[in-house]
């Protein structure tokens, strides 16, 4: 069999095997894929139903307690005049003892049927208090209260999960609530009030936190529009509760996940960016809707990365014995072809490596290493040494084979104990070789040389450590160039530390910190050190991710891009979690071609002030002096958000218009400052009675503008009825009584703001002409 035609059977045999190993491998990997995703669906089936299960079993715990407070005979009795106090002060004990005894309701109230306060006693930290009655107040405007009172008997009525809200600030720390509420009947089955229950959500928050802590993937609470209530990424939970945080949810994020959430209450689906698990539950225990503002959604996301990492762990092991089976497929063929060949060539190979052999003998022997037999014994005597002794340290090689010198005259003292630990801990590990650590020896001229020798253990048949056969290198330049980078990085890091600026080195590949100077180590982190290995985005943002996007653009990205330094303004948190704004410039660092981008070094100049100033700046353009609301200019950058927002999402708002009747009078016949009095009263008492959602703005003088979004024309007009008589029924001092005329109108397709405002403003010119004191709906 010719050459040619053996390697043309050896190609044909190399390109079969590898088309059959790639098949099989194929197979295999679609195999392991579908059982790891099967396991990963039932994993987070399981998750899942525990997590839902456990929200569920609360809520069924707060249904109970309320129908157990709307069922009390006293309650049910109030409508009896005699015997109102004795039943009063008996509910009030009976709900402190409840709130005391569950440590999950922050209020019990009892509103009645126009909506004024009866009872309320409050949590208050494990110290249940009673309200006195002249601080209770009237919530018949309040959305809980009128989409409660009127339910059938037994409904239970939730409201959407957020953070409590007090004098129109978010309470701190926060405080993440939801409002339970069901009408109460007297025994003639007569509508008599209300009971509303203020439940602590912290408690399944920190259950979702406990239940999921083990989970693989991200275990994610949602509201229903998508918004983060409790997730990995912290600082974007309750982002829906700031207007000034970037509103950024599940929707734009998992864009595709999202939108069979929204089709499906339940279910599974996996696309381009992992597994996704999710489910729905109603806190008020009714049937899943289209539109449940109140209800949660749990999802689980299993990243795709973290699927492909379990699939190429599993893969390996396969991948290990597919190929060893192939290569030896491969191995036995070759064989059986070559065999013939193989015993001619194997003859002619040892002929000539006898003759190599002998010659590279001699060549190792007199190579730049040193090769030596030493005994076990006090001072490692040289049985052998090579003749290279003498280039390299000047002594002659029989000075140690006739016991003139042991290998330890070699050693310089500092290393001797480091040389005997490593040979005694080798001894004890049963080590038959191991590579030491550098040391210095001594010449013959008494200077010093670093080496560094791999050592091999001889025993005899008992298994007693008799020899150590050494070879032995020169690394004395090694460690001359190791100290004079040692040194270069030393005196780098002297530098950077004299900056003032917290100031970073990263490598554009890892996000790795390289270098950091003391002032960032001593702004970001409580440890005296950079911890190695720890990332750019973890040391100053706290996640675990690389920045991205409008609010957080990752300098690296940019630099990449445009080859020039860069700057942008982060959100950092500091050693002990508190948010600072920092003006970030980012330098790139090129290598040797001065083409490739290898670091970039940034400076970080905290401006947490000049934002604060700024933005204190805009609320000074955007407030009326005054009062303290929105001023005319913000009032119409506002609505022209809600025009754009209602053409998109094809809803619909209300604008109301009001002016206070002869307020000139006012001013007039008893002065400014009561002038001034009366619009700030009338502006609380708007604050106090428009919805969450509404915007309040003044027009100017005595006008305003209320924005009220996603109202029909019927409840406008029973808000803005509300309105009028809460006005017309202030008795300010000096001033009196003082009306308000109403004009409105609800937004329509063609509409836009020349158009709205005209016909708000005719619809209020027309209350005026009609008398005043009255409201008028275009």
């Amino acid at each position: 069999m010719n050459s040619g035609r053996l390697v043309r059977i050896y190609l044909l045999l190399l390109v079969f095997i590898t088309t059959f190993g790639g098949l099989l491998f194929w197979g295999i990997y679609q195999q392991t894929l579908n059982t790891i995703v099967s396991d990963l669906k039932l994993e987070s089936n399981i998750l899942i139903n525990q997590l839902t299960k456990q929200i569920s079993l609360a809520f069924i715990e707060i249904h109970s307690d309320l129908l157990y407070i709307i069922e009390q005979q006293e309650l049910r009795g109030l409508n009896s005049e005699k015997t109102i106090p004795i039943k009063i002060d008996h509910i009030q004990e009976s709900w402190k003892s409840l709130v005391l005894q569950r440590k999950r309701y922050d209020q019990i109230r009892f509103l009645d049927y126009t909506g004024q306060e009866r009872i309320r006693v409050n949590y208050n930290n494990g110290n249940p208090t009673v309200i006195e009655d002249e601080y209770l107040q009237s919530k018949k405007h309040r959305y809980y209260f009128t989409e409660s009172i009127n339910t059938p008997p037994g409904t239970i009525y939730s409201t959407q999960l957020d953070l409590n809200i007090e004098n129109q600030q978010i309470e701190l720390p926060l405080k993440p609530t939801i409002r339970f509420a069901s009408p109460v009947y007297d025994n003639n089955s007569k509508t008599i009030g209300v009971v509303i229950l203020n439940y602590l959500a912290d408690n399944i928050l920190n259950e979702f936190r406990r239940i999921s802590a083990g989970f693989a993937g991200n275990a994610i609470l949602l509201n229903w529009q998508g918004y983060t209530l409790l997730s990995p990424e912290s600082a974007q939970d309750w982002g829906f509760m700031f207007p000034d945080s970037p509103q950024t949810g599940i929707n734009v994020q998992h864009a595709t996940a999202w939108h069979t959430i929204q089709q499906l209450n339940r279910g599974q689906e996996i696309n381009q960016q992992g597994l996704y698990t999710f489910d729905s539950i109603n806190p008020s225990g009714n049937k899943l809707d289209s539109y449940c503002a109140s209800c949660l959604r749990v999802l689980l996301q299993i990243p795709k990365e973290l699927i492909d990492a379990r699939l190429w762990r599993q893969l390996a092991r396969s991948v290990h014995l597919l190929g060893t089976t192939i290569i030896i497929l491969f191995v036995v063929l070759a064989i059986a072809i070559w065999n013939r060949e193989k015993r001619n060539l194997n003859e002619r190979q040892l002929q000539n490596l006898n003759k190599r052999i002998s010659h590279e003998h001699d060549l190792f022997l007199s190579g730049p290493s040193i090769i030596a037999k030493l005994r076990n014994e006090l001072g490692w005597p040289v049985e052998f040494i090579s003749s290279n002794i003498t280039d390299f340290l000047g002594y002659e090689p029989d000075k140690f084979t006739t016991g003139e010198l042991t290998f330890s005259n070699l050693i310089d003292p500092d290393y001797l104990q480091q040389y005997s630990q490593e040979n005694i801990q080798a001894d004890r590990d049963r080590a038959t070789d191991f590579k030491r650590s550098p040391y210095k020896i001594i010449d013959h001229a008494n200077k010093h040389k670093w080496v560094q020798d791999t050592t091999h253990l001889i025993r005899d048949e008992f298994g007693k450590l008799t020899h150590y056969f050494i070879h032995i290198s020169d690394i004395t330049h090694l460690k001359q160039v190791e100290e004079q980078l040692t040194e270069s990085h030393n005196y780098i890091q002297r530098v950077i530390d004299a900056i003032a600026d917290p100031t970073l080195v990263i490598d554009v590949n890892t996000h790795q910190l390289k270098l950091a100077n003391q002032s960032a180590i001593n702004l970001y982190t409580n440890d005296k050190q950079l911890k190695e290995g720890v990332t750019c985005y973890r040391l100053t943002h706290k996640r675990n991710t690389p920045c991205s996007g409008k609010h957080d653009p990752c300098p690296i990205t940019e630099i990449l891009k445009t080859k020039h330094t860069v700057s942008a303004v982060h959100k950092h948190y500091d050693s002990e979690g508190r948010v600072m704004h920092v003006d970030v410039r980012a330098t790139p660092i090129f290598d040797e071609s001065g083409e490739n981008l290898v670091q970039i070094i940034e400076s970080h100049r905290d401006i947490t002030d000049t934002v604060k100033m700024e933005k204190q700046l805009q609320y000074i353009a955007e407030t009326d002096r005054l009062t303290q609301i929105y001023n005319r200019t913000k009032f119409d950058e506002e609505l022209k958000k809600q025009i754009a927002w209602a053409s998109l999402a094809n809803q619909n708002f209300g604008l109301i218009m009001l002016d206070l009747d002869h307020f000139k009078d006012v001013n007039d016949n008893h002065g400014h400052d009561t002038g001034d009095k009366v619009l700030k009263s009338t502006v609380e008492l708007l604050h106090n009675r428009i919805r969450k959602s509404d915007i309040l703005a003044r027009w100017g003088g005595e006008e305003f503008m209320i924005i009220a979004p996603q109202i029909q024309q019927d409840d406008m007009f029973a808000m803005i009825e509300s309105l009028r008589e809460a006005i017309e029924g202030i008795d300010h001092e000096h001033a009196g009584t003082v009306t308000a005329s109403f004009g409105a109108t609800i937004l329509t397709p063609n509409d836009n703001i020349q158009s709205l405002l005209k016909r708000v403003d005719m619809a209020l010119y027309r209350s005026k002409n009609s008398g005043r004191n009255r409201c008028t709906i275009l």
